[in-house]
């Protein structure tokens, strides 16, 4: 599904990302861990788009990011850092207003909400407002909720 070599990105004299190579396969979660400054942002807006690497590959799901830029940024599910689930709204509530965001059809939408909710093992609290989930239960909703409008990962 992913496909990194030798990817390297520089600023001038400064060097963000040095030469890392990784892959990750149909179905899998990937974790991109690590310190301040070890250039894990720089990466993920490289496979996103939002930067050019200065050398190396990138291929998504056999394609060129670049070439097919729309299409790459469909398959990504991103869960960042710091939490953005509005916690005054329920699971399936938060999941929805993600996919309208996405412009994901509805029929297409609730059945991927279902999926998704079954998968991380949260269909059963769907209606409860997110203020009452644990912290664990919060995280997976973030994680379920970015791969809503990659249709890859089922």
């Amino acid at each position: 599904m992913i496909q990194v070599e030798n990817l390297t990105k520089t600023f001038d004299q400064f060097t963000a990302v040095k030469d890392i190579t990784f892959q990750v396969n149909t179905g899998e979660i990937f974790a991109f861990l690590g310190p301040n400054g070890a250039g894990k942002t720089t990466t993920i807006k490289m496979l996103t788009t939002l930067l050019r690497p200065t050398s190396g590959h990138i291929h998504l799901d056999g394609f060129d990011p670049w070439v097919k830029q729309r299409e790459a940024r469909q398959r990504f599910g991103i869960v960042f850092q710091d939490p953005s689930l509005d916690s005054e709204q329920t699971a399936c509530e938060n999941m929805e207003l993600h996919g309208i965001l996405y412009h994901i059809p509805h029929k297409v939408r609730h059945e991927r909400i279902e999926q998704l909710l079954k998968l991380f093992e949260l269909w059963e609290r769907r209606n409860d407002y997110v203020k009452t989930f644990s912290g664990g239960m919060k995280r997976r909703l973030e994680i379920a909720r970015g791969f809503l409008h990659t249709p890859k990962i089922l």
